[in-house]
């Protein structure tokens, strides 16, 4: 178990559904998000030129947003992501939220300049990246991230 994974634990226990597991851990800087395509949510022009119509239902997985501080610990579970900010000693300290592993559509990860960065790529098509903190093994989070969502280890052009 990682270091960060330790931390996590006492705090994530209490959150745990029946069954669900603590898989891997890692503590991130929040790099940006890119905003979903609203029209894509919404139904775009498609509602609007068939308003007598009722909508079609909207799949709740493509309306979830990433919560996210400056600074994260990011633990993975068999069903979601969870969400810590981290407080003044590097420590996970505040639950800020979740994205069930289901409104991920793909996860990249990659070398650049600066280390290991992470992009989840949300069905909303919203578009998160995410620097490993130096220090942090970030291959188990991946490699149990890679397994639960899919993706690649090469990060495409931003």
């Amino acid at each position: 178990m990682s270091k960060t994974a330790a931390q996590l634990t006492p705090l994530v226990e209490p959150i745990l559904g029946a069954g669900e597991h603590l898989l891997a851990a890692v503590k991130v800087n929040y790099n940006g998000t890119v905003q979903p395509n609203q029209a894509a949510i919404s139904g775009g022009l498609t509602g609007l030129l068939h308003a007598e119509q009722s909508p079609p239902p909207v799949d709740p997985d493509a309306t979830v947003r990433f919560p996210a501080v400056a600074q994260m610990a990011l633990g993975l579970t068999d069903r979601r992501l969870l969400v810590f900010g981290l407080g003044l000693t590097g420590k996970p300290r505040q639950f800020v939220g979740e994205v069930p592993l289901r409104a991920v559509a793909e996860v990249d990860a990659g070398e650049v300049a600066f280390g290991r960065i992470v992009r989840l790529v949300l069905r909303s098509t919203a578009v998160v990246d995410v620097e490993v903190l130096r220090g942090e093994d970030a291959e188990p989070f991946i490699a149990a991230l890679h397994r639960s969502v899919g993706g690649s280890s090469d990060l495409p052009p931003a």
